[in-house]
């Protein structure tokens, strides 16, 4: 089993209006995939960095340049379309393994990019996520923490941040200080995508109140089922959670993507109910019952 620390930067259009909505509504074009190996002991044995030329939003944005300093030339130089790059992503992964993240918001944008290029979104593999992981076990809160406070906490000296390489590498430190092997059956989960919602709701309130959007089918035995109320996170993230007869439990994640005014795309990740995302789950519900 190999373990893939993986992180990702992507570049955006100018503004909401412009974003792309068809075949899927696209906040972020992968630019960069840095990614470190792990093997069965959690000990690094390979690292990747490939840049990705952008199809659709060509030219690299202003706070993107700032923020990781790839530049247009890199990419038109070095850059490999999307498929070509995920291939060789997919070839590093090997043929057992599982995603390690900080925080869950580049599995979406993997997502994502996938169903914009047509490949394959029916097997992603189990998956981590390093940031909930540290804080529950190293600083004991449920609250989020940057990689980059993660590293000062630890006396870790990690290299530039914003670089999908060196993110990667930087979350392979704070692996060096984790329990893994006592913590993983606690805190994995298999993920699961769908292809793209086709509603299109005036403002979150609609799509909450939505039926169709808590609507959705077990992966596991195919049954139709149907979500709790959604419970708010972050802005415009929101939680569920949903079980079918068989007894198999999901949490589900909800982002509501702006297009501009009185335009809201819900996308959703399903993931397998562990039992960290079922104490997550049940810490929400109880602090959205004491409102």
């Amino acid at each position: 089993m190999n373990y893939i620390i993986f992180d990702l930067e992507w570049n955006q259009c100018g503004s909401e209006t412009e974003m792309i909505t068809q075949p899927v509504c696209l906040p972020g074009e992968i630019i960069e995939i840095g990614a470190v190996k792990l093997d069965d002991a959690f000990q690094k044995i390979d690292e990747l960095r490939l840049y990705i030329k952008p199809k659709y939003y060509e030219k690299l944005h202003r706070r993107i340049v700032t923020l990781t300093g790839i530049r247009d030339k890199t990419l038109a130089e070095q850059g490999l379309s999307f498929p070509e790059a995920y291939r060789k992503f997919r070839a590093f992964c090997g043929e057992e393994y599982s995603f390690m993240t900080w925080s869950t918001s580049d599995l979406p944008i993997l997502i994502d990019n996938m169903l914009l290029h047509g490949i394959d979104i029916s097997d992603l593999p189990d998956t981590y996520d390093l940031q909930r992981i540290f804080c529950k076990e190293i600083m004991r809160f449920s609250r989020r923490m940057s990689l980059d406070d993660a590293l000062k906490v630890l006396g870790e000296k990690g290299d530039t941040a914003h670089d999908a390489l060196n993110d990667s590498k930087n979350t392979a430190l704070v692996c060096n200080h984790l329990d893994l092997e006592e913590y993983a059956g606690e805190y994995v989960s298999r993920a699961f995508a769908e292809p793209p919602l086709k509603p299109v709701f005036e403002s979150p309130r609609a799509a909450l109140a939505s039926q169709e959007l808590r609507q959705l089918r077990c992966p596991w035995c195919g049954q139709s089922i149907q979500a709790a109320p959604w419970l708010s996170m972050d802005h415009q993230e929101y939680i569920s959670m949903a079980s079918c007869d068989q007894g198999d439990e999901l949490l589900i994640s909800l982002e509501l993507i702006s297009t501009g005014s009185n335009r809201f795309h819900p996308r959703r990740v399903f993931y397998e109910m562990s039992d960290d995302l079922w104490e997550e789950y049940s810490d929400r519900s109880e602090a959205e019952a004491e409102k």
